[in-house]
């Protein structure tokens, strides 16, 4: 490469001229871009719009052309990636990716958004001489970027379009430049189209699955130590996680990772541990599951139908996921309509594991944030209840079914107000006994409670009750924990449970703040005004709402005797030796109960080949639901709330749900 030359008279717009070692590469617009049908260049993108990327996409992967376009965005000069057949990522779906990681502040779904940039002068040169780089064979080059699979003999279509596109950044008001490595995720309309969803694809692995270690439930995978993890998944400019960041003053080493979801929001995973890069990778694996379970990224939905089409051999019945009051609509907190049989829906295909065949359930029910418009009527609040990652399919369902059973636990306790045992403080666990005292240092006691119910699976309920001495403080939290090792249960609530206590001195208590004792009161005889997770929380902390939890207290003042875990659970945990098998048993004890577990798999098919990671929603018609926002809580529908908790003899008889007081919850 050596430079530009002066303009080339008889090129299309006079343009100007990339010199190369393999030769000149003209530097184009837009419009000659598009009457080109042979050869290589370099197109220049002063003004432009999502269409016209899209446009270029098209054309140049119709074509053997080879195209680099360089567009100006502000003081950003973004170059690349090469667009043609085959292409590794077009430009439609960079600019897609690079646009919803910047956040909701740009309306990045609408083709017609136009975009426009300096072009600082002083940077222009360099920026033409990068786009001409990634056409030619060499270090740094797109065309000899490899992925593993390539290292092997493998070509990029036989893997899947695994390795990434080269993308630049000039930042020209810092005068500095950075390379980032690009790759469609969750499909592309234009370069990697998903394949249609159906019966087949939903069909579920039952293969024997062996476990090393009959004490740990979680598989091994090489394919996610720290670094590689991080280098998969993480890039500030292009996500899929967009943010990583470390809490220094947590209960844990504490990180944070932001997922690339185009919202105002600031969503992701949380990761604690006990050092910060053993918490990276928790929160990278939870970003990945917040990532899967917000919309499909691995097939596109094509059934629309109303259950009365379908019929329940080939649906779940929507009623019998839980429906929200009737009462609340037209509430503007409630993005709901009226559920009926002949309400037309679009579905997805999941897999019965009770019944060994596909159920198509709501697409909003699968898949928690879609986005809202005409013709996509949401009969229910949805929640990343259920959702499971794992490094195999079995993995993922199993733990997003002991997510079904913790918030199930959770609300049935709550709405049935039904105490429950103590359970004493595990003495053996190092952890356990650690986050117990420093929540004693902040003035708390911790107390767990067993919360298991029909399901079978191993439940606690983690409660911190303030017993210092400052007024203002809040008055108890809690959480909860489910697994199929009441010690991992009870880890899990703990962790929580300190962690949202140690947390609370960052919730501003001022004027309008999350924490706001006058904001929240009103929130006493209005549960409406529950709006959100923190409105949950921070009502439950106020002195005048205690009354409301009284029904937990006793197993906590010692009315009812705390018993180790051991005489909780007697026999717990059982060894596994195969996760399918414990799977497979622990769906048959729900079908005793007369429960279905539905599985829909969630898997990102660039995740999944590369780093061996499944996703899974795990979704049991009967099971409560954990929702936020008190208009959108789903109780109706539900025989289990009323009938369960007398069948463990927590009440005198069945309950109706008329004379269940349905107070707002306080789950974190």
């Amino acid at each position: 490469m050596t430079g530009i030359t002066a303009k080339r008279p008889g090129t299309a717009a006079d343009a100007q001229v990339v010199a190369t070692a393999a030769g000149p590469v003209p530097v184009l617009d837009p419009a000659a871009a598009l009457e080109t049908t042979g050869g290589a260049a370099v197109v220049h993108l002063t003004s432009w719009t999502l269409e016209l990327a899209e446009r270029l996409s098209r054309h140049a992967m119709s074509r053997p052309v080879r195209l680099v376009p360089v567009r100006e965005d502000g003081a950003l000069t973004v170059i690349g990636p090469v667009l043609e057949p085959g292409a590794r990522a077009c430009l439609a779906c960079v600019e897609y990716r690079r646009l919803a990681t910047a956040g909701g502040r740009v309306p990045w779904q609408s083709p017609r958004m136009a975009l426009a940039g300096t072009g600082t002068p002083a940077m222009a040169e360099a920026a033409l001489l990068l786009a001409a780089s990634l056409l030619e064979p060499g270090p740094g080059a797109e065309a000899d970027t490899e992925t593993d699979g390539e290292a092997d003999g493998e070509t990029d279509a036989e893997t899947g379009g695994a390795s990434p596109a080269t993308v630049h950044i000039v930042q020209s008001h810092r005068a500095t430049w950075s390379t980032h490595r690009v790759r469609p995720v969750g499909g592309c309309p234009v370069c990697r189209p998903l394949p249609a969803d159906s019966p087949a694809a939903a069909r579920f692995p039952d293969a024997p699955l062996p476990l090393p270690d009959p004490a740990v439930l979680r598989g091994s995978n090489d394919r996610t130590e720290a670094d590689r993890l991080r280098a998969e998944l993480y890039d500030e400019r292009f996500g899929p996680v967009r943010r990583l960041f470390r809490t220094e003053d947590s209960a844990f080493a504490l990180t944070t990772a932001w997922v690339t979801d185009g919202r105002l929001v600031d969503d992701g995973g949380y990761g604690r541990s006990a050092d910060f890069r053993s918490s990276e990778r928790v929160a990278l694996f939870e970003g990945v599951e917040r990532l899967a379970g917000m919309r499909p990224l691995g097939r596109r939905t094509v059934l629309r139908a109303s259950f009365a089409e379908l019929g329940p051999e080939a649906a779940v019945d929507p009623a019998r996921l839980g429906l929200p009051d009737p009462a609340h609509r037209g509430d503007p907190a409630s993005h709901t309509v009226p559920y009926h049989a002949d309400l037309e829906l679009d579905w997805v295909y999941g897999w019965s594991l009770t019944h060994g065949r596909a159920r198509a359930v709501p697409e909003h029910v699968a898949y928690w944030d879609l986005g809202r418009g005409p013709g996509r009527a949401r009969v229910v609040y949805e929640s990343s209840n259920g959702c499971g990652l794992g490094n195999s399919p079995q993995e993922a369902a199993l733990y997003g079914l002991f997510e079904v059973a913790e918030r199930d636990a959770f609300l049935m306790a709550w709405y049935a107000r039904t105490p429950l045992p103590g359970i004493a403080l595990p003495a053996d666990d190092p952890l356990v006994t650690a986050l117990a005292s420093r929540a004693a240092l902040m003035g708390y006691r911790l107390s767990l409670l067993d919360a298991t119910n029909d399901l079978g699976i191993p439940a606690v309920v983690s409660l911190c009750r303030y017993e210092g001495g400052h007024p203002g403080a809040p008055r108890a939290f809690l959480a909860a924990g489910a697994h199929h090792d009441p010690r991992a249960a009870i880890r899990s609530a703990v962790a929580e449970v300190v962690t949202n206590v140690q947390d609370s001195v960052h919730r501003p208590a001022g004027p309008g703040g999350a924490r706001d004792p006058e904001r929240l009161r009103p929130m006493l005889r209005r549960p409406e005004l529950v709006v959100g997770l923190d409105d949950h929380v921070g009502l439950n902390t106020l002195p005048e709402a205690q009354p409301r939890l009284e029904f937990l207290f006793p197993g906590v003042r010692g009315d009812v005797r705390e018993v180790p875990w051991q005489e909780r659970w007697p026999g717990a945990p059982t060894p596994v030796a195969d996760l399918t098998r414990l799977l497979a048993q622990t769906v048959a004890r729900l079908a005793a109960e007369g429960l279905e577990v539905v599985v829909v798999t969630q898997d990102e098919p660039g995740i999944r080949d590369r780093l061996g990671l499944h996703c899974a929603k795990v979704i049991v018609p009967g099971t409560l639901p954990m929702t936020f926002g008190h208009v959108n809580r789903r109780t109706l529908g539900l025989p289990r709330l009323l009938e369960v908790p007398h069948r463990l003899g927590r009440t005198a008889r069945p309950l109706r749900h008329d004379e269940l007081p349905l107070y707002p919850h306080p789950f974190p």
